[in-house]
């Protein structure tokens, strides 16, 4: 179904709307020289992206020591983190090609519009705000401001509760399984894009209903 026949579309953040690799590889390296271990390296981190901040930290000294970081050494590390990237959120980040085009013909044809990510909220609305999106949301569903993140439903039954909109009438656009699994789980469509992270796997591998290589391709 063309995505102007949907009600409401919700799009993941980080991979989808946004490439935001740079920011967290950033604030990763801080991390890593504050608690002195290996940087991994921006395409380490662009495999990484998707399960929330706290598990990219995790996979980040796992990566330097070679063993799963005890909790105290994770909560340091992600310490370390959060304060390097709450300075750096926005700065390196850019819009994908056609992402702010695509939410105005959006909005333009009344289809409603929600964010869901595992991102923490308080990065979530400072990225959007940063490249000057944020406006176009009407509902955010962040990492801690849900019951329970993708790939679990909730937040796609959750926003679409929000919206007052039939999740059969709702559609996902993502760039992980994640967001794949959320969207089957939930019972609504699922376009997955070709640019992002996905843990260097190809997205189509996950069967999506649509796959977009740019959203200019969908205006």
């Amino acid at each position: 179904m063309d995505i102007y026949n949907y009600k409401a579309v919700f799009f993941d953040l980080d991979g989808t709307l946004i490439d935001s690799a740079k920011d967290l590889s950033y604030a990763i390296d801080i991390m890593a020289d504050e608690i002195k271990i290996d940087k991994p390296g921006l395409e380490n981190v662009k495999q990484w992206i998707g399960n929330g901040t706290m598990k990219l930290v995790e996979r980040s000294i796992k990566y330097a020591t070679g063993s799963v970081p005890t909790q105290k050494d994770l909560n340091t590390g992600f310490e370390f983190f959060s304060n390097a990237y709450r300075d750096c959120v926005g700065e390196y980040s850019e819009l994908f090609p056609g992402t702010k085009d695509l939410l105005v013909q959006l909005l333009a044809n009344n289809i409603k519009l929600a964010c869901i990510t595992n991102k923490p909220l308080e990065f979530t609305e400072f990225l959007l705000q940063q490249n000057m999106i944020s406006q176009f949301f009407s509902v955010i569903c962040a990492g801690d401001n849900v019951k329970f993140k993708k790939p679990d439903p909730w937040p796609l039954l959750h926003a679409s509760t929000e919206l007052n909109v039939d999740i059969k009438e709702c559609l996902m656009i993502g760039d992980s399984t994640h967001d794949i699994a959320a969207a089957r789980n939930a019972g609504c469509n699922v376009y997955a894009v070709t640019y992002g992270y996905n843990h260097g796997n190809d997205i189509r591998d996950s069967n999506p209903d649509k796959t977009i290589d740019s959203f200019n391709d969908l205006k």
